[in-house]
């Protein structure tokens, strides 16, 4: 892991000095701290810090960095288990009400600007653009499914797609998150949707390593429903 990370601290180091400089400034390092090892503290500050935006840009910064003072110092103002709480009522709740709050005001806006979007009690909201055979619709859980579609987050960055890899996706309804069994089960068989995914519908706060969705993001998920086999 210290490797790992002592790696990334180096690349991370080049690509802020090294980028945009020619040969002879990259032979002549600017040297704007007292020492080495001055400089490199103020590198890990700001791989620090490029990591918690990433997280979340809502963290207070002062009390992040008299976290890390105090740990220094051995003088920590929470216990463990005061620490965990702390964590967990923020990513569950706290941090949810808000993200909750931005998806309600998105999806209300798409549904103004697009009729045709309607929203489901769960939160779900879609649109059909074929409704497909619904005497060949999802009725259990345990049913299987065909199915081409294409997953984008908010900025419209795709996160996955069976069109791109030119092929078919066969799953287990139960096997797909709530919000997209919710949807494949308003077509029928033949039928495509389009639909967003709030992120308790999606991956929650968990979010999915897998395909590399960060938690609490919501998801767009285009979905044509090519066969359904009754379980």
């Amino acid at each position: 892991m210290k490797k790992v990370l002592s790696v990334a601290i180096i690349a991370l180091f080049v690509s802020f000095v090294g980028c945009n400089v020619s040969k002879k400034e990259a032979v002549e390092p600017v040297v704007t701290m007292q020492s080495s090892a001055d400089s490199m503290s103020y590198v890990m500050g700001m791989n620090i810090g490029l990591n918690l935006i990433k997280i979340d840009s809502m963290l207070n910064i002062d009390l992040v960095c008299e976290g890390i003072a105090d740990i220094y110092a051995s003088q920590p103002k929470l216990k463990d288990e005061e620490a965990r709480t702390a964590f967990l009522k923020y990513m569950n709740y706290d941090n949810y009400e808000r993200v909750k709050e931005i998806e309600t005001r998105f999806l209300e806006e798409l549904r103004k600007a697009d009729r045709k979007f309607v929203a489901t009690n769960s939160g779900l909201t879609y649109k059909i653009a074929e409704l497909g055979n619904l005497k060949s619709a999802v009725r259990s859980t345990r049913d299987t499914v065909k199915v081409n579609m294409r997953v984008l987050n908010v900025a419209g960055d795709v996160v996955d797609s069976t069109f791109y890899r030119g092929d078919t996706l066969r799953i287990a309804i139960n096997q797909m998150p709530r919000g997209v069994q919710e949807a494949t089960r308003l077509i029928g068989e033949g039928g495509h949707i389009e639909a967003w995914l709030p992120s308790q519908l999606a991956f929650g706060s968990s979010g999915c390593d897998t395909l590399d969705v960060r938690p609490n993001t919501m998801l767009y998920y285009e979905i044509k429903l090519i066969d359904v086999e009754r379980r």
